[in-house]
């Protein structure tokens, strides 16, 4: 008895179609050019066919003879079947596999899933426009493209093909309809969130001092501050304001975290801190009553570093207080701007009864006091590497001894740009130059120490 030979399928164009041609179709399997293994032509797929909806209830001796003659075409998860704009001349029937849709883009998060049994292409070989959607292979898949010249002059006329096509176009629309109002409602709730987001930034903004120079009628002081949010809101904050008329406050702070909890938890912490200033309290109370009050139910667990304090501007005296925030840089010293000490204190919200050092520095008329927030140092480029204290000295170092407040932040802000070179912000920014111009009787004063720079 003669041994059956193999049929194999054999590649037509891009696509796949069944039956035998010659040497190729005889070629074993695994040779070098071997087509896949693959049925003959008279045993077609049946099972997978009568699932196919544009087919439901048509007998199947009607439709198989067409079906014989349609290619199959075999595509590797991943494999973009139609793009948008791109011609399309026949129906996609899938047999195994998963396809996706996808209107937007070939890896939009919205699509529309075809399993086996439904089909894609219908509307073009209707309406004759290209595709206007992605269409790929979520998993390994295996379709049967039908010509449109096939299923118009064969397919269409047979009884309830027509029906079944209608069922499927309807049903498509319904799930376009419902992609389309879910991708609206997005789309406006981002809008609405977006509002939202610009009104808590204009209200942030509007809590810092911002109309600059602050006190133009205060010759004795030159200050000048800028916050940079990495978001829409910030946890980033300054503030600066007269407690009495020879007592300047200033502070500095940052929040944990980011975004809208961050925000919420600096209104706060900015709110008990200015109560608690014009009490008149030493920086160290001021900080252990605000720490004291931001532990309350603080069950988020966020806290704040803040330095803080208080320039006497008849005596040049600068109290001050650190709750866990970066030292400030002072250029009293003779080697110019240098690191100040300030005794350590625990971060504010965190440890309820938590003690805050006190200490004092002498100021001259001229001298200057640089605040930040560690955006500052810890900006890194493109390379992760940080700006670092180190360079913020040489920064500080290089700019004229007669630099206004404003040059001074500028100085700063610009040269922490130019290092990061466009890199996408991690932390917020914030910068605060004081300046003491001199004091109102004039009498000479000695001049302040600064540590040195770590």
């Amino acid at each position: 008895m003669a041994k059956p030979r193999r049929v194999a399928r054999v590649p037509a164009d891009p696509l796949i179609g069944w039956g035998e041609t010659g040497a190729q179709a005889s070629r074993p399997e695994g040779t070098p050019g071997a087509p896949p293994v693959a049925r003959a032509a008279k045993a077609r797929p049946r099972k997978q066919l009568e699932k196919v909806r544009i087919f439901a209830g048509v007998p199947w001796a009607q439709i198989e003879p067409v079906l014989a003659r349609c290619p199959l075409q075999t595509l590797p998860a991943g494999t973009i079947l139609l793009r948008p704009g791109e011609q399309n001349d026949a129906i996609h029937v899938l047999l195994a596999g998963l396809l996706h849709i996808r209107l937007e883009s070939a890896d939009s998060p919205d699509f529309i899933a075809i399993e086996p049994g439904g089909c894609i292409g219908e509307l073009s070989i209707i309406d004759g426009k290209p595709a206007s959607a992605y269409v790929a292979a979520a998993e390994d898949c295996e379709i049967m493209r039908i010509h449109a010249d096939t299923f118009w002059d064969e397919l269409i006329p047979l009884a309830g093909v027509a029906r079944n096509m209608l069922k499927v176009l309807s049903n498509r629309m319904r799930l376009n309809n419902d992609l389309i109002v879910k991708r609206l409602a997005d789309r406006l709730k981002l809008e609405h969130l977006t509002r939202e987001f610009q009104t808590a930034s204009g209200i942030q903004a509007s809590m810092l001092p911002s109309h600059f120079p602050l006190f133009p009628d205060r010759a004795e002081v030159d200050l000048h501050a800028m916050m940079r949010a990495a978001r829409e809101v910030g946890g980033d904050f300054y503030d600066a304001f007269f407690i009495s008329p020879s007592k300047l406050f200033v502070a500095i702070g940052d929040v944990s975290g980011k975004g809208v909890p961050a925000a919420l938890f600096m209104a706060r912490s900015m709110t008990l801190m200015r109560m608690e200033a014009l009490r008149d309290r030493p920086p160290h109370e001021i900080l252990a009553r605000v720490n004291d009050a931001l532990c309350v139910d603080n069950d988020a667990g966020m806290f704040v570093t803040v330095f803080c304090g208080v320039l006497d501007t008849d005596t040049g005296l600068f109290a001050y207080s650190n709750g866990g925030h970066n030292p400030p840089l002072c250029d009293a010293a003779a080697e110019g701007y240098a690191y100040m000490r300030p005794p350590r204190g625990l971060v504010l919200g965190f440890s309820e009864g938590a003690p805050f050092g006190a200490a004092e520095l002498r100021l001259r008329p001229g001298n200057s006091i640089l605040l930040y927030t560690d955006g500052v140092t810890e900006a890194a480029n493109a390379g992760e590497e940080m700006y670092s204290d180190e360079r913020l000295v040489h920064c500080l170092r290089t700019l004229d001894g007669a630099a206004s407040a404003r040059e001074v932040v500028a100085a700063v802000c610009a040269d922490v740009e130019k290092f990061v070179a466009g890199a996408e912000p991690s932390d917020d920014i914030t910068v605060l130059a004081l300046t003491y111009r001199g004091y109102r009787d004039a009498s000479p004063h000695p001049q302040a120490a600064a540590a040195p720079v770590r």
